[in-house]
């Protein structure tokens, strides 16, 4: 108690708790799972510690260790590290509890050919700016020098096993202080003899003597309990397809651009670029890898926090390139809400691998880069998507929990295995609204939130925030490494294994807007009818994406007379990761007109959600009763596209019209006409009544009938007599819109 009491009273006081996550080495073997070895005491990776390669080292209960290895102390695990390999753990200063001038100390065990490494790694520290264009690079630009490529290694002390004694030494470097504008401590292990050399119980200590460490500042994290399929299939050795969502920032589209530089300190060369960042010459031979070549196109890729997460999944589950997809769905400028129109094309892999649509270089098939994958049960549908960067979001502010909300339900609806994952970026934690959304849709939901907004909002105490995001809100290589280490925490797991805890598929929803973004996505180009002038279009329910041209820079969208927003920008070419604009904040049991107001503005496409669960019944079915009178059914000539059918029923005056339905939701649809009467519509004891005689007016100045709906929303769900009666004057129907907003939960509730 008065060891804690001091080290909250000043940060000079020693603290013994292990600054290192999983000192012990503990591990799961997941190989038994794989090949069906009998072998659970040891393995080629240890929770939370890195290596450069899948079998560097060996990790092994001290029961099966060697005891010429082992001095008389308690060891839970020992690793074993191959001659020229390293073993490594990395950690950002406040994750720690660190500050600048503060002491620490390392102490380990080793046995003869090992180096303990305690490296302080700062972002690039030169001052002035810089141009690509220097190098030969076609971007023009300046930048601040600061904010180029990896972390580097600003002061290192080590210390190497001595070769006097056979058994394992007790070694230590003592008395670091921190420097100023460091990230983060890497503690780094080397093999640097020519025999495998062992390694066991580091203790990284506040304080400026090495002493064995007693409890621990930081726990292993369990988010791998969230994850459990997902994890299961790595174990096994199967491929994996994961979804990079999000925006510019996802993909690595940096300012500058994420280069790949000369990172050797002592060459007169370094953080020279090496190649151009879009033209096509990235190897991934020249970062030492050329068995990624085919599956990162770009330098942005490869340093992106989903290029390093494969990386470390391959390091770390045994796996070649082949059985990770990794799918940049993520574009630039793009947003959640635009990315409703591109999730079955993504989702499917109809695309064929490109560097801007994916992540991948041409000349491939999804096929044959990643045969795994195909010979599944379940084909290549995803496995894990890992929302990112929320920046750009504009949709529905402030309810933009809905559009996310909305995408998560329609890939569980399509993809009911599908796990989740949120690592949001957040700079100096201010950038985006998102953060609590989706840490929202974390608790409802059961997906795991790996918080790097608040790692990356207080390394800027050490740092100069230029050097994380030098201008335009993108983060540099080195901010995506310090954004990767805390997804990668999602990964990270050890016996005993802790009981998974799936996800939670449609429960209730958090946001009732979400019901209008989750169903399917039905695309109209500005040939069809639906567009019945250039710039206006009927949609079908609530939620839509939209792309069109005009000259100028402004323009308007209105909705049902309403100005809800402008246009980024005029958008000819439909592309369902960018687009014009996307809205869906509004009711989905009533009509909805589109008009995009600019000069010379016309719409190229629309794509229009329908909401799940809806069912039209038109007035030609016989589910319809009518006393003392015969509905005629005839057929009609819609002059906007026929959003609710082309049957048309006159209800004469004073008549009415029964039906029962189930659901939750109900939305009569009716013709306006200049002689149209009041329509009154009942469902129970909820109802309204509605003229039906009223033009809709276009921003143009035009007066227009047409089809129109209204609804009752909102009932538990349960089966209705609906009855629909023309008040003074005959109205003229279409039918009648059912629908089930019910979640799963409420629908196994019903017995449905």
């Amino acid at each position: 108690m008065f060891l804690l009491m001091s080290t909250m009273l000043s940060g000079s006081a020693a603290d013994l708790r292990n600054l290192l996550v999983n000192p012990d080495f503990d591990f799961h073997a997941f190989m038994n799972h794989r090949a069906g070895e009998r072998n659970s005491h040891t393995a080629h990776q240890v929770a939370c510690w890195n290596t450069d390669s899948p079998l560097d080292v060996t990790v092994t209960r001290s029961s099966h260790v060697p005891a010429s290895v082992l001095s008389d102390c308690f060891v839970r695990n020992a690793v074993k590290i191959e001659p020229g390999k390293r073993f490594y753990q990395f950690f950002t200063l406040p994750e720690a509890r660190l500050i600048a001038n503060q002491k620490i100390s390392l102490n380990f065990w080793a046995t003869v050919g090992i180096k303990g490494v305690v490296k302080q790694m700062a972002f690039d520290r030169e001052d002035g700016e810089w141009s690509p264009q220097q190098f030969g690079m076609a971007d023009k630009r300046t930048f601040p020098k600061c904010s180029r490529g990896e972390l580097i290694v600003a002061t290192m002390a080590d210390v190497t096993a001595p070769n006097t004694a056979a058994k394992s030494q007790n070694i230590s470097i003592e008395d670091i202080a921190i420097q100023e504008n460091v990230a983060g401590i890497e503690v780094e292990f080397i093999n640097v003899g020519t025999e495998p050399a062992w390694v066991f119980l580091p203790s990284l200590i506040r304080g400026i003597k090495a002493e064995t460490a007693v409890g621990m500042l930081r726990e292993t994290p369990t988010a791998y309990r969230h994850i459990p399929r997902t994890i299961q299939k790595l174990w096994k050795g199967e491929g994996v397809h994961i979804v990079i969502m999000g925006s510019s920032i996802d993909r690595g589209s940096a300012n500058p651009p994420l280069y790949v530089y000369n990172e050797d300190s002592k060459s007169p060369e370094f953080k020279t670029p090496l190649c151009d960042a879009y033209n096509g010459k990235f190897s991934a031979a020249m970062v030492g890898q050329p068995d990624l070549d085919l599956y990162l196109a770009q330098p942005r890729h490869y340093f992106s926090y989903g290029g390093r997460l494969k990386r470390s999944l391959m390091n770390k589950f045994n796996l070649d390139a082949g059985k990770i997809l990794l799918n940049f769905m993520a574009a630039d400028g793009s947003c959640i809400g635009e990315s409703h129109s591109g999730l079955r094309e993504w989702l499917d892999l109809e695309n064929p691998p490109n560097p801007e649509l994916n992540g991948h270089k041409t000349g491939k098939s999804w096929r044959e880069l990643y045969p795994a994958l195909f010979e599944r049960r379940e084909g290549a549908r995803p496995d894990l998507v890992i929302f990112g960067s929320g920046a750009n979001e504009k949709t529905d502010t402030p309810d933009e929990v809905a559009v996310f909300e909305g995408a998560i339900r329609w890939i569980q609806r399509n993809y009911p295995e599908t796990e989740f994952v949120f690592c949001l970026f957040q700079n100096q934690g201010g950038y985006t609204s998102n953060q609590g959304d989706l840490q929202a849709l974390a608790l409802r939901y059961q997906i795991p939130f790996m918080d790097y907004g608040i790692i990356g909002d207080l390394v800027t105490r050490s740092v100069d925030k230029l050097s994380v995001v030098p201008r335009d809100g993108h983060p540099q290589a080195g901010a995506h490494y310090l954004w990767f280490k805390q997804l990668e925490k999602a990964f990270e797991c050890h016996d005993p294994i802790s009981t998974g805890q799936a996800q939670l598929q449609l429960p209730e929803r958090v946001h009732p807007n979400s019901y209008g973004w989750e169903g399917e996505m039905v695309k109209y180009k500005a040939e069809n009818a639906r567009f019945f002038r250039k710039n206006a279009v009927i949609i079908d329910d609530a939620a839509f994406n939209c792309w069109g041209s005009f000259k100028g820079k402004d323009s308007a969208i209105f909705v049902d007379g309403k100005n809800v927003g402008q246009g980024r920008r005029s958008f000819p070419t439909i592309n369902p990761r960018n687009s014009l604009f996307a809205h869906g904040r509004q009711s989905f049991t009533e009509r909805h007109v589109v008009e995009l107001v600019a000069e010379d503005a016309k719409f190229s496409g629309i794509d229009c959600k329908i909401c799940p669960g809806r069912n039209f019944i038109g007035v030609e079915s016989a589910t319809w009763n009518s006393d003392n009178f015969n509905l005629k059914i005839e057929d009609y000539q819609s002059a906007v596209g026929a959003p609710y059918g082309d049957k048309i029923a006159e209800l004469p005056a004073g008549k009415s019209l029964t039906i029962t339905a189930a659901g939750t939701d109900f939305s009569i649809a009716w013709l306006d006409q200049t002689d149209g009467g009041n329509l009154k519509f009942e469902v129970g004891d909820k109802g309204f009544e509605q003229a039906t005689n009223l033009p809709f007016k276009l921003q143009s100045g035009e007066s227009l009938f047409m089809e129109n709906r209204r609804g009752v929303n909102g009932l538990p769900y349960g089966t209705y007599k609906l009855t629909i009666t023309a008040v003074d004057k005959p109205i003229t129907l279409f039918g009648l819109f059912a629908y089930d907003a019910r979640s799963a939960k409420e629908a196994m509730a019903f017995g449905k």
